[in-house]
């Protein structure tokens, strides 16, 4: 007859958590990957899009069934739970015995205390519920955006096209910048003024400019066309070396006069090497087209008359 004291007991079980969850790491391994948040790195750029790379998860994968580990007061926890519980706390795969065990046991304790949550009738309360709400639609959300992501991979002549966009002749150029920012066109024309009559360009800078290069004498060092806003780069390809923009350049952040020290040409890094970004980039931009796609065909009506609706229409 088998063994039925205590301690048999907790050995039968600490092998059984062991084992299934041994089985469960290898079977979930692909899945568990730490991977950056598209959503949330799109949300946080005007327009949504910002030039950091955003990685998204591979292809999408046959998923396994979910495995029960341990019952809870009749409430089953299966080992997807435990890793997407790790995953919500931001930490590596529990690979150790000790480890796992440590984080099934967090789990047990949490599960605990909202079952008692439950029961007092908390997730009935507006703040709980809209939280429990906006969690869901967050990884409702996350799926969808890897799912679309691995329906619409990036194609090798997708890359390779944005590689010789990237890397062309004109792209290559670098340009050792200083600059002058003002708040209006008149400042600016003023400012033009002082350079045609032989003023020192540092000097106009450390005394006028309202951007932070002023203490350097307006220098923003080598950047490229790609590197700034449009209007910025249309104007300073355009300044000679050693010379200045002769009118006005309007930006989002105020009017500019442009000022070159120098030129060079970058040498285009092999394709390889950069495949990565691009990738990152074209995964970028098709999503940031699904979006505005989805926004072109909902319904979105916001509440009250001094709501921004415009500005949220044209996002």
């Amino acid at each position: 007859m088998g063994c039925h004291r205590p301690l048999c007991i907790r050995r039968r079980l600490r092998t059984h958590l062991r084992k299934t969850f041994q089985e469960s790491i290898a079977r979930m391994k692909s899945l568990n990957k730490k991977s950056t948040n598209l959503l949330a790195s799109l949300l946080l750029s005007a327009g949504l899009l910002q030039a950091t790379p955003i990685l998204a998860e591979e292809a999408a994968k046959p998923v396994p069934q979910p495995q029960t580990l341990v019952t809870i007061n009749g409430r089953n926890i299966s080992d997807m739970e435990v890793l997407a519980f790790n995953a919500l706390q931001g930490k590596q795969p529990a690979n150790t015995r000790e480890a796992q065990v440590k984080l099934l046991n967090q789990l047990i304790n949490t599960t605990l205390i909202a079952q008692q949550g439950e029961k007092a009738g908390l997730e009935k309360l507006p703040n709980v519920k809209a939280a429990i709400d906006m969690a869901r639609l967050q990884v409702l959300a996350e799926a969808q955006v890897n799912n679309y992501l691995s329906t619409h991979p990036v194609s090798e002549e997708e890359i390779k096209a944005a590689y010789e966009k990237k890397y062309s002749e004109e792209n290559l150029q670098e340009y050792k910048v200083r600059h002058i920012l003002v708040q209006t066109e008149d400042e600016a024309k003023k400012v033009i003024e002082s350079l045609n009559k032989g003023a020192d360009f540092a000097e106009l800078a450390k005394a006028q400019s309202l951007d932070p290069s002023k203490e350097n004498g307006g220098e923003l060092g080598w950047i490229s066309r790609q590197q700034v806003v449009k209007p910025f780069g249309d104007a300073m390809v355009k300044v000679a070396k050693g010379s200045y923009s002769k009118e006005p350049v309007q930006t989002p952040f105020g009017w500019h006069v442009i000022e070159i020290d120098d030129i060079r040409k970058q040498k285009a890094p092999p394709l390889e090497e950069v495949k990565a970004q691009l990738t990152n980039e074209l995964r970028q931009r098709k999503l940031a087209e699904y979006i505005t796609e989805l926004r072109k065909s909902a319904k979105i009506e916001l509440a009250g008359a001094e709501k921004p609706k415009k500005e949220v229409e044209a996002k």
